[in-house]
């Protein structure tokens, strides 16, 4: 069966490859191509004929360039007909392939270094300040490929850095008493923090828009399906390697613990970055496809969790493990719907997997106010401490959040608003979550007396 939605985003993303088109204009161009072919197929065409008729009408007008109509249309057809691509790598694919072969080197050299001052990472005692400085090992490394992919200019560069910098002095200058709860919530958020920052060097000044601020979040989402695969692919390695040494009586473990897999997983998120930053051109994504098998599948968990919890009468969040966990559980939920809003085209209408969205949505702010009661019975209860305080701010923040979504999907569907103003919403509410990072991060052991 012809799958006419893979194959217009593989125009779309042939348009992006070339570095030509501005995203808001690719989101048009597809929109009239949609258009186009819906015109030819109520005129009688199949599909694959509307679309081909299209794509070659769209090469002879205004809308695209002519530029890409001479030298890329060769190239789309290969692309939509999976016909194989010219070998050969080129001289800027090359310098490119040997950054990221560097970099991986230098940030597995970069979590040594610590070892050089008797900060082994096996001692348990050093453990929480290898977590700590996790984020220093890698992003900036990542930060600055992204710098030289977009050809960044000194002032962004030199903030951009600088916020690293600063941020490394802080958390290693700050004291930390038993029993470190704000080392360890300063662990847990300053990556997110970080996170966000090396964003704005993927997008440069494309951050400002909110679109560039969604093609962050579809890289992000992309990124962790990417470097699970791969991750998964390192431990395979690992214990293939111990096997085979263990059959001649060696033992390798200690050359996998210090070096195969310090090594591995900084060469596995170089290249997870390299790959999904390269991979615009390429037909098949699953990435979205995987958003949407599982959207459902946590949907109907949620509500039997749900049911059963109002059938039991047993609540599972006076417990604080299981409290944590259900706030992941959210995360996650989270970035399933922002993954399946950033797949989508924003001029398409209504779909079924937009009322699923919503779906998910309403049940995640149900179970996000229980969450919230029962933090708030804690603190009145045993007081407030960092990681109470932290919990709460964190699940209101994500209620906000929730709730903003559920309201403009409601507008859009009964066609009050676009859906490109859920998008704005989402992007927007990025600074929330950086600015909440950020005092988690550097404000909350000062407050709480580095304790």
């Amino acid at each position: 069966m012809y799958d006419l939605e893979k194959n217009v985003h593989a125009w779309s993303d042939c348009l992006r490859s070339q570095g030509h088109f501005k995203e808001t204009d690719i989101i048009e161009l597809e929109s009239h191509l949609h258009d186009e072919i819906e015109d030819l197929i109520h005129a009688g065409l199949s599909a694959e004929e509307a679309f081909l008729i299209s794509v070659k009408r769209f090469g002879d007008t205004h809308l695209v360039s002519r530029e890409y109509s001479k030298v890329n249309t060769e190239n789309l057809w290969k692309q939509l007909m999976l016909e194989p691509e010219p070998t050969g790598v080129s001289r800027e694919n090359q310098r490119t392939i040997g950054l990221v072969i560097l970099f991986s080197f230098l940030a597995g050299t970069f979590f040594k270094i610590p070892e050089l001052f008797g900060y082994s990472f096996n001692d348990p005692q050093y453990q929480l300040f290898y977590f700590k400085n996790l984020s220093f090992f890698i992003l900036p490394l990542i930060t600055l490929f992204f710098l030289y992919k977009n050809k960044a200019n000194l002032k962004m560069s030199a903030t951009i850095l600088g916020i690293f910098a600063a941020s490394a002095i802080l958390i290693n200058v700050y004291p930390s008493y038993p029993p470190n709860n704000t080392e360890l919530l300063t662990a847990l958020h300053l990556p997110l923090f970080l996170w966000l920052v090396t964003g704005v060097a993927y997008l440069g000044v494309e951050w400002l828009s909110s679109q560039g601020r969604m093609n962050f979040i579809r890289f992000t989402g992309e990124a962790i399906i990417y470097g699970t695969l791969i991750f998964c692919g390192l431990i395979v390695l690992a214990m293939f390697t111990q096997a085979m040494f263990f059959a001649i009586q060696i033992d390798a473990s200690w050359f996998i613990q210090n070096y195969l897999v310090v090594y591995g997983a900084a060469a596995v998120a170089m290249i997870t970055v390299y790959l999904v930053e390269t991979k615009k051109s390429v037909v098949e994504n699953f990435a979205p496809i995987l958003a949407k098998i599982f959207s459902p599948l946590f949907l109907f968990i949620m509500i039997a969790f749900l049911v059963i919890l109002v059938l039991s009468g047993k609540s599972a969040f006076l417990e604080r493990d299981y409290l944590i966990a259900f706030d992941f559980m959210l995360v996650l939920v989270l970035g399933l719907v922002l993954y399946t809003i950033s797949a989508r085209n924003p001029y398409a209408k209504n779909k079924l997997f937009d009322y699923l969205n919503l779906a998910l949505i309403v049940v995640a702010m149900i179970i996000d106010m229980v969450a919230l009661s029962a933090i708030l019975l804690r603190l009145s209860a045993f007081g407030i401490t960092p990681n109470k305080l932290a919990a709460l701010g964190e699940n209101l923040i994500l209620l906000i959040n929730l709730a903003g979504l559920a309201w403009l999907y409601g507008r859009f569907f009964v066609k009050k608003i676009d859906f490109s103003r859920i998008e704005t919403w989402q992007t927007s509410y990025l600074y929330a979550y950086a600015v909440w990072f950020a005092i988690v991060a550097f404000i909350f052991p000062i407050v709480f007396g580095f304790n």
